[in-house]
């Protein structure tokens, strides 16, 4: 082999082992969204709403769906937009099936939380009984992502301009359906008007 035949295979060869050394070690490291791919990041919805999240402290919880918080010194009851869990009727006798579960996951969340965030999606911010309308994160998770996945909430009350994430949670809702979780165990306990209670053995 010809001196010249070496020098263009050392050649070739340092070229293709600099490819490689730049294709293994070359990459930017995965983003903390990239990295969480599978979870609903808070800077993906503050990208998708065009809104920056609000730090909120937490003070209680009405029911799953419901809490109240104090926001710029003001107390706030904040709606978690999009999701319906079962009511717990405090005025009207017992808690609905999943109305106790759906209570004690959002408050142990947010109670245990070191921050608190909510973010406004594009329409209205507050509904016609003046809550606030939210998407509701817990040191960084988003707590309607949670009950969806969990089976304690479903889609409902979803209304343009604060629709943003319906697709992220419909697919959610219908994983939970999938594996029968929560209210989804029992048929026909969720209809088009809301709750039936009647239908859970």
């Amino acid at each position: 082999m010809k001196m010249k035949d070496v020098k263009s295979l050392i050649t070739g060869g340092v070229i293709l082992i600099a490819i490689a050394l730049y294709m293994v070690f070359g990459q930017e490291p995965p983003t903390k969204e990239e990295a969480e791919s599978e979870h609903i990041a808070i800077e993906q919805v503050e990208r998708a709403t065009g809104k920056k999240a609000v730090t909120v402290d937490f003070i209680k919880a009405y029911d799953g769906d419901t809490v109240q918080v104090e926001m710029d010194g003001k107390k706030e009851k904040v709606r978690f937009l999009m999701v319906d869990t079962p009511e717990m009727n405090y005025q009207k006798g017992e808690p609905m099936p999943y109305a106790k579960e759906g209570l004690l996951y959002t408050k142990e969340k947010l109670m245990n939380a070191r921050e608190v965030q909510i973010v406004f999606d594009s329409g209205k911010e507050r509904d016609h009984y003046e809550r606030v309308l939210a998407y509701v994160f817990a040191d960084g998770t988003l707590l309607q992502e949670e009950l969806l996945t969990e089976g304690l909430a479903a889609v409902r009350f979803i209304n343009k301009g604060n629709d943003t994430l319906v697709d992220e949670f419909k697919a959610l809702e219908e994983e939970a359906k999938a594996d029968q979780k929560g209210i989804w165990q029992h048929q026909n306990y969720l209809q088009k008007d809301g709750f039936h209670p009647e239908n859970v053995n």
